[in-house]
């Protein structure tokens, strides 16, 4: 099966995975005063004038009158991670055509660099969220280090997300161009800024038709509420169910199309 081969492949090149993912971190930055920090300056000041014009301007609170930051940092943080990784993911393969032309190269594992890369500034960001639920007084529980299941979650959606559009962009270079449109609705659809309860009753069922909602609802359920909140079974089968298609698509069509990225790039 190709997804078998695929992953064979990311694990018998996992110190490579991890050598490219410093490197890229290196050489994004290299030559600047702020080095890493800049990964994390560009969402800092998104997350500051969201606060500002939602929370100062419209007075906006969160569910059950929890505070807004609190309630809007923990749903975009794992956007931030979504978005910057897929974003950098799909053009992976085009990004290092001079590997892939000139030597046998796992292409396959550039996707995952990516996704290796996006949680540095992803953990950060936990911190920063940890920090807060600190601050707004909400109770320890163990249960909520249960994030990481989210991000796990996150992670395999991420792989066959990237694999599929990182090798369609590979032969149609307007995949990138879409993406980047599809990603900015995606995120208004999507309940980061706004209230869930603000969708008429009749039609609150169609969010658990988008699968982020299912993780912004989890990441949301374990680190705001006194009272940990788990998505229910039917919405985790669901989100299970397209992760795992999206999984084995992405695989096929890698696999399917590897063989003749030399050629067109």
């Amino acid at each position: 099966m190709p997804i078998l081969q695929l992953f064979r492949s990311l694990y018998r090149h996992r110190t490579m995975i991890l050598a490219l993912a410093v490197r890229d971190l290196r050489s994004r930055y290299v030559g600047t005063l702020g080095g890493i920090l800049w990964m994390i300056a560009h969402p800092l000041a998104v997350i500051a004038i969201f606060y500002f014009v939602f929370a100062v301007g419209f007075r906006a609170q969160g569910p059950d009158r929890t505070p807004f930051l609190l309630w809007f940092v923990c749903g975009i943080v794992p956007w931030f991670f979504f978005n910057e990784t897929l974003s950098a993911a799909s053009d992976s393969v085009t990004r290092h055509a001079h590997l892939i032309k000139k030597i046998v190269f796992p292409a396959e594992i550039l996707p995952v660099v990516n996704i290796a890369v996006g949680l540095v500034p992803h953990t950060v960001f936990l911190f920063i969220a940890a920090g807060l639920v600190a601050w707004f007084n909400v109770p320890f529980a163990a249960g909520r280090l249960l994030v990481i299941y989210f991000l796990l979650c996150t992670c395999v959606w991420l792989v066959g997300l990237s694999w599929a559009l990182s090798a369609i962009q590979v032969f149609y270079r307007d995949v990138s161009h879409a993406l980047s449109i599809m990603l900015n609705l995606w995120f208004w659809v999507t309940p980061i800024v706004w209230l869930p309860e603000n969708v008429p009753e009749a039609y609150r069922g169609l969010l658990y038709y988008n699968p982020f909602y299912y993780i912004v609802e989890g990441y949301r359920g374990l680190l705001v509420f006194h009272t940990l909140v788990w998505p229910n079974l039917l919405h985790t089968a669901y989100f299970w169910g397209i992760a795992g298609s999206t999984l084995l698509v992405g695989a096929y069509v890698f696999s399917r199309l590897k063989p003749e990225f030399a050629d067109v790039l």
